[in-house]
């Protein structure tokens, strides 16, 4: 709480003592002066005596102010008042007591104004009693009466100049004081802001050099899991050919033994079942492995067409159908009979019906398996259920996890790679779907999935196709700021013609990138350049002569924009353009054999094997063999000997290995083509799925209908040179 105003306040309002002493000598110095004027009293000493007096209180009161300033200040207002009645009584100065108001004056402005109604109080006193009969001293009466009054009026003029200085001063210094912990309090908040400036400095640093860290090691990261793709990828590959020797070998040891001298024991066939059994396990799980290593490169492309569910699920069932008999299991489908057609790809979604529904019996020892499809909205959902043992909370949360099982191990107990469940949900996204699982220990377990029953919608026009759809809306206060926004948000939109189909799916997946429109003609492209224009048209060809003719098309349909050229075809595709038959991926067995000959349609009599590995030449040897024992099989192990027996005799069926040393499998197809013999039915037989191989243009053509000037052709020469030769890694983990 506020002190009230007349309290003892220390503070600059208060006059020094010293000051006031200094006005004694100077009375006495005056009295002096008046002393040495006045003729009647020259040669008295009184006025000397009573200016030596002021000077000795003068030194007194000095003194007593250095030892205790309270003691000099009442020392001075006691001295004045003294000093005014000698001044009465020795001197006879008229009115002298008058001048005793005035040490109310220094009492309220040496000490306090309580203490001048103190002081007031007492000199009132003591004029008063000078008025008494046989009084102390003779005085006139209206002396003391105004002195009286004057005490009184200096009293009452100090307490109303006094008190609202005082207030003030008193308001002032709280102020003041506030002001200085308000001070100390900023000096404070000042240092603990500079120490969390310099805290916060360091953080900053240290999360920037964190971030540099983390971008370094997901660069790393990036890197080691392409190079484990590509390890995985290809170390699956060459796992094919060592077990299409083993399967080769024991499916003709097991199915065709009468072409060996030595009869095999029941226990050795048995065996041999055994190691059958076991290398087609393992040669499905290096398929799921390159199925994985297919979706997590982004390279697995869909070829969604109009399919009928009922069919692939009829399908499904047929093949688990001996095993569902075997265990007595009840089977029960229920199927609407409005079921649309889904737009979807028949393989992907068949392999995934298969493997729920095989699992679905794998798992389950007594009861039934329910497989049910029902119409939601716009997506089919489809179910499996069994009367399983189900599966632990703990083991749905990662049932979907590669090569893990709900055994909770990584291998499981009852066959299976761990790898079906992954692989199937990643193609159920890849369709916009979803999968998920829904289990409870020992009453079973369902597995649902949606797939979307219409095809993807066609690229519409929409007013600023440029901007992102999760576009946030920000507010900025410069044009330099909104300028960089909104280019962030430009994607660059490009026409794509793709005569191969193979093109636009992989641009697809690039659509952070760039907004790729597909058009099926090139007469349409100028209608669709009017409707929303675009930065780019690529054209894909099958080959350099045809890319010719279609991009001279696009140049005359999109004159004001750039046209690019290229031919990627797909490998397979390519294959057959040059002639194949088709491709038989390794582990090629004994069916696949007799599947080929068939799909000639005409009688085989003399085949024609070509691969570098002897071994590989024996076991396809006697595979054709066991399947048709008059065939002529001619085996050699290299291409251009390969064409100097194609010269000089006539074969029906040529097998062909892709990659050989020297002559690769290609270029001996196209050395046959300009041979003429392209007619001999052709089949490639790889480790290598076509599907794996990376898509590629072997050059790439820019024009515009009115040309490039020089300067322009150089600086595109320049940047298009740069851009070729910098590294793939720097290319970005979504352009490689």
């Amino acid at each position: 709480m506020r002190q009230p105003f007349d309290t003892d306040f220390k503070s600059e309002l208060r006059i020094s003592p010293l000051l006031a002493l200094c006005m004694l000598p100077a009375l006495g110095w005056v009295l002096y002066i008046i002393g040495m004027l006045r003729p009647e009293t020259r040669q008295s000493l009184i006025y000397p005596l009573f200016a030596l007096l002021t000077y000795a209180l003068f030194a007194v009161g000095w003194l007593l102010t250095r030892w205790r300033t309270w003691a000099g200040q009442w020392f001075v207002v006691l001295t004045w008042f003294g000093n005014v009645c000698l001044m009465q009584v020795w001197l006879n100065v008229p009115g002298a007591l008058i001048l005793a108001a005035f040490s109310v004056v220094l009492c309220a402005a040496l000490i306090s104004l309580r203490a001048a109604k103190f002081v007031a109080a007492g000199a009132s006193l003591f004029l008063l009693a000078l008025l008494l009969p046989h009084g102390m001293m003779t005085v006139d009466t209206r002396v003391v009466e105004t002195a009286l009054a004057a005490t009184w009026i200096a009293l009452g003029l100090m307490h109303a100049v006094y008190r609202p200085v005082s207030q003030v001063a008193h308001w002032s210094w709280d102020y003041y004081q506030r002001a200085l912990r308000l001070a100390e309090e900023t000096r404070t908040r000042r240092a603990e802001l500079e120490q969390a400036m310099e805290d916060l400095s360091y953080a900053n640093r240290q999360l920037a050099l964190a971030n540099e860290r983390m971008a370094a090691l997901r660069a790393i990261a990036e890197e080691a899991q392409k190079g484990k793709t590509a390890f995985v990828a290809n170390v699956s590959h060459e796992f094919r050919t060592p077990l299409n020797m083993i399967i080769g070998l024991v499916d003709l040891m097991v199915e065709t033994p009468e072409i060996y001298t030595v009869a095999l024991s029941p226990a050795m066939r048995e065996d041999l079942q055994v190691v059958r059994r076991n290398c087609e396990h393992l040669s499905s799980m290096i398929n799921d492995v390159l199925d994985l290593t297919r979706i997590e490169a982004g390279r697995q492309v869909l070829h969604r067409e109009w399919v009928s569910l009922a069919e692939l699920i009829d399908s499904s069932v047929t093949v688990v159908r001996p095993l569902l008999d075997k265990k007595h299991l009840a089977l029960e489908v229920t199927l609407p009979t409005d079921l649309p057609l889904v737009y979807c790809d028949r393989t992907r979604v068949q392999q995934v019906a298969l493997n729920l529904v095989s699992n679905a019996v794998r798992f389950t020892e007594e009861g039934g398996i329910t497989i049910g499809v029902e119409r939601q909205d716009q997506n089919v959902v489809v179910s499996v259920t069994d009367t399983g043992p189900g599966i632990a909370p703990e083991d749905t949360e990662r049932i979907f996890e590669p090569f893990y099982q709900a055994s909770g191990n990584l291998v499981g107990t009852r066959g299976g790679s761990g790898l079906g469940l992954s692989i199937s949900r990643q193609f159920v996204k890849l369709h916009g779907g979803r999968m998920w699982v829904e289990s409870e220990v020992g009453v079973g377990t369902s597995f649902f999935f949606t797939l979307p029953v219409s095809s993807p919608l066609e690229h519409v026009v929409r007013p600023g196709y440029q901007i992102r759809e999760d576009w946030p809306w920000r507010e900025r206060a410069f044009r330099t700021d909104r300028t960089v926004v909104a280019k962030e948000l430009v994607k660059p939109r490009a026409v794509v013609f793709d005569e191969t189909g193979g093109l636009y799916p992989e641009f697809e997946r690039l659509a952070d990138e760039i907004e790729p429109v597909a058009i099926g003609d090139l007469t349409q492209l100028a209608q669709n350049m009017q409707e929303c224009p675009a930065h780019m048209v690529i054209v894909n060809g099958n080959s350099s002569e045809r890319i010719h003719a279609l991009v001279e098309v696009a140049r005359q349909e999109a004159p004001e924009v750039p046209v690019i050229g290229c031919s990627v075809p797909q490998p397979l595709k390519r294959a057959l353009d040059l002639g194949a038959r088709g491709y038989l991926i390794k582990p090629v067995t004994r069916a696949k054999l007799q599947e080929a000959i068939q799909s000639i349609g005409k009688p085989v009599r003399r085949i024609l094997v070509v691969d570098d590995n002897p071994e590989v030449l024996r076991l396809f040897a006697l595979m054709l063999h066991a399947c048709d024992k008059t065939l002529d099989v001619v085996t050699v192990s290299g291409g251009e000997e390969a064409l100097d027996y194609l010269r000089r005799m006539p074969f029906d069926l040529v097998l062909l290995d892709v990659i050989m040393p020297g002559m690769s499998g290609r270029q001996m197809l196209e050395a046959m083509n300009r041979d003429g013999m392209g007619g001999i039915p052709t089949f490639f037989i790889s480790a290598q799925d076509p599907a794996d191989q990376a898509l590629a243009s072997e050059f790439l053509m820019v024009t515009m209908n009115q040309g490039l000037p020089l300067h322009r052709l150089v600086q595109c020469s320049l940047e298009i040179s740069a851009l070729l030769l910098k590294p793939v890694q720097e290319l970005g983990p979504e352009l490689v």
